[in-house]
This record gives structure tokens, C-alpha cells and sequence, in this order.
């Protein structure tokens, strides 16, 4: 093997040049870089891959959005061309004035990946959309380790945490992290903006979390071993087993898992739990409740536990450990006299009696005497999933009857159960106190579930190896946000729980489970007799404190607490995969919790504004006014609307309806780029915000007959930074597509799609393997800027690879961009291009699709183009001298592919040119290009060819200028792109640019560089 090459160059702070981080609420201010490093910073939502490059959206910064008493995090990304190594991370305090978050309040992991050799599915039923397709590695544990290595040209995330303490004061907290590395030290600004909003204790929350675990002994009745004794190869109540317990609480503290599971059986057998001869069923029980007292007095001391659960198992045990006979078992203490043993009996039989008969009045009394019946609201199991197997009538039967058992002895005992199988789930749920049943079927029988909430009861809602598809779940392969949106979806609908039947189910093996990471919330940490965390773990506790500020603002405005909700998640399989539109909800909860005002920029304010009609002193535009003393009134009885121009183009979040009186039982809000064309946006009523995440310049309200009218109509969002030159315009397709039409603008209206039922796609089948989209945008337009919608619910449908092309005549075209089938900005539903600014009066999108059984149509959606609002290329045109000729297979066609403003895409389609180098070996080839004249240059992009399977980019491009050929100045390198660019931003004046590419050459495809287009923007 060659040996790796070390880098020794400039500090990457001049080389690399990303979006600020779009959570950021402060500008990134100047940072320090190692040499030799790249580096970016990714919010938790983000999936990073160990060959993961930064998107558009990707910052150099972490601004994080909190309330006191919680946890936030965000991501440092690595990458070097070259081993790196980091030696550690520390932090500084935080400070806002005089006040301070101590630097102690803050923690790093680092992350780590699991293999998975396929990706999850519950039978023939897979999920989707996945984050990557297996077989492949996963981000998923957050290692305890404090120093880490990585190899050249891979990815290595840190997650940094923030943990506000209570009683902080609201401000923006700023400060930094060190990164200490083998090139040197990196140092990343921080900042965390807290609302004076104040999140309680896991122990006080409004929302509870059930986490079954194994920590306390087996909860299945699989005889599959003990997962603690063969995980760390100590008993159980030994002296290391107490300190794994410490650092297990301090977890599930962290992330407010705040029920804890007992396993009864197990627990009682863990004390000195007797029974006489039971042979017969006829033995008379001593229970020892001494290990269930000391569990739950360790997990309270600590401030872990709201509440208590109380796990005994009745199921059809398939056989454990006589014959399988499908019929319901109760787990017993069985045993001929002594110390008994865990068994199972059949349900209606002389053992399964007598011990119910026993066990449940005494427990009923030890409960009581404890004081768990109040102070922890104890509940307790009857059977998991009543209705299980082929005979839902016997089994309905079964659990009812365990249940009328117990209430001889105990007639109000508060139970629950994770339920699925309809109808019994329904059934059996009228018979509960916690009410917890599967997203798929509460989803389909919300009327039933939230009328046992609105009865007292509470809710919970559960997953497990179901649903799979498009439904919010927690498998390692899906979306890390899929779990935050769970509480979210939770608020939306009144629910208070949650329950996962699996936190540390380590004796099932990752390969042979299909729904990946179902037994694994956190990970076993053997070497340091501890756990590890997971991103999803953390990204459940985000979500339930979000859940909690959503509480708190729904005690002042729960209509509003309500519709924030439901912006995000309309149902369990119907919810916003943006990413960016989560992050700025999110803020919107937080201010309006905090008593700010919910919108900081309300878009609507002295806006014109117009209506169908207005009473005299309520016209329209007192809506608009600022104050809630007026108000638009209507004259008319009939249907009304209210309509808001902006001006300007804007990015459209929601509109929040004050009204004057009733609010109207039902309204549509339309949005129109041009305001005599409109698409429906949103529908629905009596509520105070319509979520939307969409474009527009105009909004228009149509109501029904009777409104009352509006105090105020605000609206969230912010101003576009560019004009989309395509929104509501006209286009032509090539083919008229055969799967779904297309009402005339779907491409162009603002409206993003999101089933293909919605009526917002169109799509193209079989026979139509490709298809054009072509725009005339009236006259010639500067753009530089080219977005296409992905469709979201599920990827099989996107095109396989897309190409943009303009042209100035619609006859001759030139390509400015190609992707593969992958979106590449931060939430994976946008298809991104960047090009140098171009003159163009016709943009033309063509997309290509390979039909195949599970992917039988090509869906599109929206289609944006932008105006360009920066300095022409100065490059555009000019010469250029190569270091070396490049490859006789590919070359450059007429000395003028880096300079032609034809951006290249797949290496055969002779837009750009190639270099190979021997394998193991380092190969170099430089661009050098001549201006013409010494000019201020303030940006150098340099474009990187990637078709989306091959590794064609190069290690390392370094750039130089000055005013000679023979005598340039190193000014900037980087080893990453972002979009298919790498961006260097620069201060200095020079005639000449040169561009170095550099690359270890390994074989196997990755022993080319291609080289295209080469920009320079004055400052």
C-alpha cells in the first residue's frame, strides 16, 4: 500500500465559503481552521454519512433555538484529505452581558455508524423514504469516547450539545468550541438564543415517555437469555451493576424518559419470592417486593420517574415452553415449594387463577401503602397487543377475562396496553386507563381514540416494527426528525404519551431484524460499563420538549399551540420532511411561548391589502394596521375574501388569523405569484394559523358565508432573496404525461406537493422514460439558479437523473447543470443547481427515469428559476493554460471547457476534460486563467464533476493569484464542495487565477479527475 500523503496548507477559513446555517440567529462570525481540515456544521436533523459533503444551507457556525431546562444540539463536520485525528473538545462559557451558561453545560459525542445490511421492511413492507439505501453504514450511536480518528476523505461528526440549566435568563448566548486535532486547533462559534420560557423537570413534564427496557430483567417471554448479564458479563445488583444504573439514569433523565418499567415477575424473583407446592395450582404465594421498592426509590432519588408501570406479560408465548396452541398465557411464579421460577401457564386454567388471585390484591395493597397509586400513577399491563393471531374473537375473550380476574381483587385497577388488531383494539380500549394505540391505527380510527381521551383517559400513541412506509417511526434508516415528530404529531391530536416496546433489546441481532434499530434506542458501552446514546434517542427528547413548549403555549393560546402543531404533522404519515420549515415553526412556538410576539417580522404589516368587501371604518386595511383595536369587517352577507400583496416575492410559512368574533368554521387560503392566478394552499378552520410552506407574492382568504371578520392577519415568512422568474408562468411538456395530468401550472404555482393523491404532481409512466418541462420566460433574464421539488413521499418516484439547459432563441441550448437522481440540499427534497450568471430567455428541465416494478412512475412537482443579483463571471470566456494535456479520450474540445459556461454532467458527455494518474500514486494538474487585466476578484468557484457513482472529485484544489504567471500567491484549498461547487472566498486583486487539482489515485473509478468550469467574481 502507498503511503498517505500529509497536507501541509493554508487555513481552510479562506477556502471554504457555505450558506450560514439556517438556524443561525446571529451572523458566523471570523473563525480559526487547522490546516488541512474542511469543516461545516450540520443541524441534529441532518443524516451525516461518512462521505458526506455539505449543502448549500450548511453553515460554519452553531446557533441553537432553546427554552431553559433544555437540550439542543448541533453537528461539526471534519474532513481532511489526510488522516486526521481529534485529540479532544473543549468549550468556553457562553455569555450574554453578565449573564453566563457555564462551559460545563455543554458536551460533544462523536458519531458513529452501524452496518446495515438491508434497509428496514415489516414483511414485504418496506419504509420509506430512507436516508440512504443499504446495504451501507448508518449514523446512529454517539460514541462515550473522547478522542477520536478518521481516514482520509471521510466525514466525522461531532454532536455538541447544549444543556440551558434552569432559572438562565432569555438572551443570546455566544462563545466557542475548540476542536483539537492532530493539524491544530479548530474553533467553531456558538451561539444559543434562550426565550424566557421555562421547560419543567422529566418528573413534572405534561408529556410521558415508556421505554420498555431490560435493564431490571427479561420483559419477553423468549427464553433468549439476560440481556444485562451477557451484555457486561456481571450479575445483576452487583456493585458494577449499580454504577451502570447511575449512568443509565442520568440518560434517561437527559431525555425525559420518565415512566419506568418494572418487570414484576422478574423483580419479585430477584427478592425471595416463595411458593409452596404449585403443582396442582394450588400454592400459596410470599411475595418480596424488596428489588421493586429499591428500583424505584433509586430511579426517584434521582429525579427520573413521573410515573410507574407495571410489566406482566400475558400472550400466546408460541411454544415457551410447551407446545404452541395459540392460546393466551400468563406469565406466573410457578415452583413445588421454596424459591420460585417464571413460568407460563395457559389463561383460563387452575394455575393462571391462583396466582392472579394472590398476586393482584397484593399488590393492590403494596401500591397503596407505597403511595404510588397517587404519587405515581401507577398502571399496569393485562397482555400486550390483545387481538394477536388468527381467532381475534378468542383473544378479545382471553384478555377481558385476565382483566375481570383482576378486578375481582383489584375492581378499579388502572391498565394498559399497546394495541393494535382491529376491531379488538377499539374494544379492549374502552377498558383502559392509558390507551395506547399503533400510529397506523389510530390514524384510521381517530374518532374512537380521541373520545376515550376526551373521557380522561390517557393517550399514547406507539410504534414498533410497524407502521413502515411513509409513517413516523424510529429505524435507523429513516430521517433522524422522524422521531421528534412523533410528540409533535402527539400535540396535534391531544394525545400526552408514548410508548416503544424496545430500549435495549441487545440480544436480538441487527442483521436478523428487519426493522433496523427497533431493539436499539441506546447502545450497550462495555469498556465503560455505560451506554451509549443514539441520534434518535436524542431526537426523541427534542421532540417531547418541544411538546412541552407547545404545552406551555397552549395554556395562553391553545388554538395557536394547536395549528403550530398541525403545520408539521397532519397525520402519522402526512407530515413536513423540510427540515428548514421545522427549525423556523419551531421558533415561531418558542417566541409566542415566551409572550414575544409570534411572528418577529409579520410580512403582512402595512401591506396592500384589498377584500371583497369593507363596512365603513373597517376597511381592509385595518387588518393590517398593527392594532388589535380595529378590525376588517365585511358588508356583504355572502362569501367574503381577503387579500394581501407583498410586493415582492416572499417564502411563505403561515398566516395567523386574529378574528373579530366566531372564528370561521371553514376557509381556504389561496396564493398567486401574479394575482389573477391561484392555487389552493391550505384548508380548513376555526383555528388562529395556517401553516404553509410555500412562495408567493399574493395571499387571498376566501371565506364562507357569515365571517365575522379580522382584528389582525399576520404572516410568517421572509422576503425571497431572488426573484423565481418562473413562478406562475406557463410552460410546455414533452410528453403530455399518461399517469397523472397536470392542471396547467403545477410546476409554478408555489405549492408544494406531497401525496401523489393531492392533485399538486403529475406524472409520467411507462413509455415516457423522458421528459422535458421547457419555460419562456418573455425576454432575456440573468439567472444563476435552478431548483427542483423532489417528490417527498416516496423516492421511487423521482427521476433517475436530471439536466438543465438555457438558451436565448429556443433553438440552441446550453447545459448548466446535471444531477443524479439524489437531492442534495439539506433535507433532501430539493434537486439544487448552480451555474456561473447566464443571459436566458428559455430554461429547459429534462428528467429520465428506468421503469421497474416498485418504480413505475415519474412524478414532478415544482420547477424554480432565479434571478441572478451578483457580478458577472469574470471568467467567462477568458483563456486558460493547463499544466499538462489531458487524457486523449477526453479532451478539450477547443481549449475552452473551463471557461465556455457549459456546465458538464456525466464525464461522457464531452463537456469537460480528463486526467488519470497510476494507481497509488498522487497525481496534480492546474488550470491557470488570464483575466486580461489585474482585477478585484472577492470569490473563486470552482466546479466539481460527480455523477453520482463514480468518484471523480479531487482530493484537494488549491488556488493561487497574483499578477504573473511565475509568480502567484497561494490564497486557498479545500477538499469539499458544496452543491457541486468548491467555493473560496477571497480578498485581492490579480490577472491571473490558477486552479491545482490534486488526487491520491486508488483504483476502481477514483483514479480520474475531471476537470469543467472555473469562475471568478469580482469583490
Amino acid at each position: 500500500m502507498p503511503s498517505v500523503r500529509r497536507l501541509a496548507i493554508a487555513a481552510v477559513v479562506a477556502a471554504l465559503a457555505f450558506a450560514p446555517n439556517a438556524q443561525a440567529s446571529t451572523p458566523p462570525k471570523a473563525v480559526q481552521a487547522a490546516p488541512g481540515i474542511d469543516y461545516w456544521t450540520e443541524p441534529s436533523s441532518t443524516s451525516v454519512f461518512q462521505d458526506s459533503l455539505p449543502s448549500k444551507e450548511s453553515g460554519r457556525s452553531i446557533a441553537l433555538d432553546t427554552a431553559a431546562n433544555e437540550e439542543e444540539s448541533a453537528q461539526i463536520v471534519l474532513r481532511s484529505a489526510a488522516p486526521l485525528a481529534v485529540d479532544g473538545v473543549t468549550f468556553g462559557n457562553l455569555t450574554s452581558g453578565s449573564q453566563t451558561i457555564a462551559a460545563a453545560n455543554l458536551s460533544y459525542n462523536f458519531v458513529t455508524y452501524k452496518h446495515l445490511n438491508a434497509n428496514t421492511k415489516f414483511g414485504n413492507q418496506p419504509v420509506y423514504p430512507v436516508v440512504r439505501k443499504a446495504e451501507a453504514d448508518f449514523p446512529d450511536p454517539l460514541s462515550n469516547a473522547r478522542t477520536a480518528s478518521v481516514g482520509p476523505r471521510t466525514a466525522l461528526s461531532i454532536w455538541v450539545t447544549a444543556a440551558v440549566p434552569k432559572g438562565t435568563r432569555p438572551g443570546v448566548y455566544t462563545g466557542k468550541v475548540v476542536v483539537a486535532t492532530s493539524n491544530g486547533d479548530l474553533e467553531v462559534p456558538v451561539s444559543v438564543d434562550v426565550r424566557d420560557v421555562q421547560l419543567p423537570d422529566p418528573a413534572d413534564q405534561t408529556f410521558e415517555t415508556v421505554l420498555w427496557n431490560t435493564f431490571f430483567g427479561e420483559i419477553s417471554w423468549g427464553p433468549d437469555g439476560q440481556t444485562i448479564e451477557e451484555t457486561y458479563d456481571y450479575p445483576r445488583y452487583s456493585p458494577q451493576y449499580w454504577d451502570l444504573l447511575e449512568k443509565v439514569a442520568v440518560q434517561m433523565k437527559r431525555h425525559r424518559t420518565n415512566t419506568l418499567t418494572l418487570p414484576l415477575v422478574n423483580l419479585m424473583l430477584d427478592g425471595n419470592t416463595t411458593v409452596t407446592d404449585n403443582s396442582n395450582g394450588t400454592g400459596r404465594y410470599t411475595f418480596d417486593w424488596s428489588r421493586i421498592d429499591e428500583l424505584v426509590k433509586f430511579f426517584v432519588d434521582r429525579g427520573v420517574v413521573k410515573r410507574l408501570e407495571g410489566f406482566w406479560v400475558s400472550a400466546d408465548t408460541s411454544g415457551w415452553p410447551g407446545p404452541s396452541n395459540e392460546i393466551r398465557d400468563v406469565e406466573i411464579i410457578d415452583g413445588t415449594g421454596g424459591k420460585g421460577r417464571r413460568n407460563y401457564v395457559d389463561w383460563n386454567t387452575k394455575k393462571a387463577n391462583n396466582f392472579i388471585d394472590q398476586f393482584i390484591p397484593a399488590l393492590k395493597q403494596h401500591v397503596q401503602d407505597k403511595g404510588w397509586d397517587t404519587d405515581l400513577k401507577y398502571w399496569m399491563h393485562v397482555g400486550d397487543e390483545p387481538g394477536i393471531g388468527d381467532d381475534h374473537e378468542e383473544e378479545e375473550r382471553a384478555w377481558r377475562g385476565i382483566l375481570d380476574r383482576m378486578r375481582l381483587t383489584w375492581p378499579d385497577v388502572p391498565v394498559g396496553d399497546a394495541a393494535f388488531h382491529e376491531p379488538v383494539a377499539a374494544s379492549v380500549s374502552q377498558e383502559m386507563a392509558v390507551v395506547i394505540p399503533n400510529l397506523l391505527n389510530y390514524d384510521q380510527n381517530q374518532q374512537t381514540y380521541d373520545d376515550l381521551r376526551a373521557d380522561g383517559k390517557d393517550l399514547y400513541f406507539y410504534n414498533c416494527n410497524i407502521p413502515v412506509g411513509n409513517y413516523l417511526n424510529r429505524f435507523i434508516d429513516q430521517p433522524q426528525f422522524n422521531q421528534r415528530l412523533t410528540p409533535w404529531y402527539a400535540y396535534s391530536r391531544g394525545a400526552n404519551g408514548y410508548l416503544h416496546y424496545s430500549m435495549n433489546g441487545w440480544l436480538a441481532e441487527l442483521d436478523k431484524e428487519e426493522p433496523k434499530g427497533d431493539h436499539y434506542i441506546v447502545w450497550p458501552d462495555k469498556d465503560n460499563n455505560t451506554i451509549e446514546s443514539s441520534i434518535r434517542y436524542e431526537s426523541l427528547r427534542d421532540g417531547i420538549e418541544d411538546y412541552e413548549v407547545l404545552n406551555i403555549l397552549g395554556k395562553t393560546d391553545p388554538k395557536l399551540a394547536r395549528d403550530l402543531a398541525t403545520a408539521l404533522t397532519q397525520r402519522a404519515d402526512k407530515y413536513s420532511p423540510d427540515t428548514g420549515y421545522q427549525a423556523r415553526i419551531r421558533k415561531i412556538a418558542l417566541d409566542a411561548a415566551a409572550g414575544k410576539p409570534v411572528f418577529a417580522t409579520d410580512l403582512a404589516a402595512g401591506k396592500t391589502v384589498s377584500a371583497s368587501s369593507a363596512a365603513v371604518g373597517h376597511e381592509a386595511a385595518k387588518a393590517v394596521d398593527g392594532s388589535d383595536a380595529t378590525s376588517w369587517q365585511p358588508v356583504d352577507s355572502g362569501n367574503q375574501w381577503f387579500q394581501v400583496d407583498f410586493g415582492r416575492q416572499i417564502q411563505l410559512d403561515g398566516i395567523r388569523l386574529n378574528w373579530s368574533g366566531t372564528p370561521a368554521a371553514d376557509y381556504t387560503v389561496k396564493v398567486s405569484y401574479n394575482g389573477t392566478r391561484w392555487s389552493t394552499a391550505y384548508e380548513g378552520g376555526g383555528g388562529a394559523f395556517a401553516g404553509i410552506n410555500g412562495k408567493a407574492r399574493f395571499v387571498r382568504i376566501e371565506f364562507g358565508s357569515g365571517v365575522s371578520g379580522l382584528k389582525s392577519l399576520e404572516v410568517a415568512g421572509s422576503p425571497l432573496a431572488k426573484q423565481n422568474l418562473l413562478g406562475g408562468r406557463n410552460y410546455t411538456l414533452n410528453p403530455t404525461p399518461n399517469n397523472l395530468p397536470d392542471t396547467g401550472f403545477e410546476s409554478t404555482d408555489g405549492v408544494l406537493a406531497d401525496a401523489h393523491d393531492d392533485g399538486r404532481t403529475y406524472g409520467f409512466g411507462a413509455g415516457q422514460e423522458t421528459a422535458t418541462m421547457q419555460f419562456d420566460l418573455g425576454s432575456a433574464q440573468k439567472i444563476d439558479e435552478v431548483r427542483l421539488h423532489a417528490y417527498e413521499e416516496y423516492p421511487a418516484y423521482r427521476p433517475d437523473r436530471l439536466t438543465i439547459a438555457t438558451s436565448t432563441n429556443g433553438t440552441t441550448w446550453t447545459q448548466k447543470g446535471f444531477l443524479p437522481g439524489t437531492p442534495n440540499d439539506q433535507s433532501k427534497i430539493w434537486f439544487q443547481f448552480d451555474f456561473p450568471e447566464t443571459s436566458a430567455r428559455y430554461v429547459r428541465v429534462t428528467l429520465t427515469k428506468a421503469f421497474t416494478d416498485d418504480a413505475s412512475v415519474m412524478l414532478v412537482d415544482e420547477i424554480e428559476a432565479y434571478a441572478s443579483n451578483g457580478p458577472a463571471n469574470l471568467a467567462a470566456g477568458a483563456s486558460y493554460a493547463k499544466s499538462t494535456p489531458p487524457h486523449g479520450n477526453y479532451p478539450d474540445t477547443g481549449d475552452k471547457e473551463s471557461t465556455d459556461g457549459v456546465i458538464a454532467g456525466h464525464h461522457e458527455d464531452t463537456f469537460n476534460y480528463g486526467y488519470t494518474f497510476p494507481v497509488g500514486t498522487t497525481g496534480r494538474a492546474s488550470v491557470t486563467v488570464d483575466l486580461g487585466a489585474a482585477k478585484p476578484i472577492g470569490r473563486i468557484e470552482v466546479h466539481d464533476n460527480f455523477d453520482g457513482v463514480t468518484k471523480y472529485s479531487p482530493d484537494t484544489v488549491r488556488i493561487s493569484a497574483g499578477n504573473s504567471p511565475d509568480a502567484l500567491t497561494p490564497i486557498g484549498s479545500a477538499g469539499v464542495s458544496s452543491a457541486q461547487w468548491f467555493r473560496f472566498p477571497v480578498q485581492t486583486t490579480a490577472r491571473y487565477v490558477r486552479v491545482e487539482y490534486e488526487k491520491y489515485s486508488q483504483g476502481i473509478a477514483a483514479d480520474w479527475i475531471f476537470v469543467d468550469e472555473i469562475a471568478v467574481y469580482p469583490n
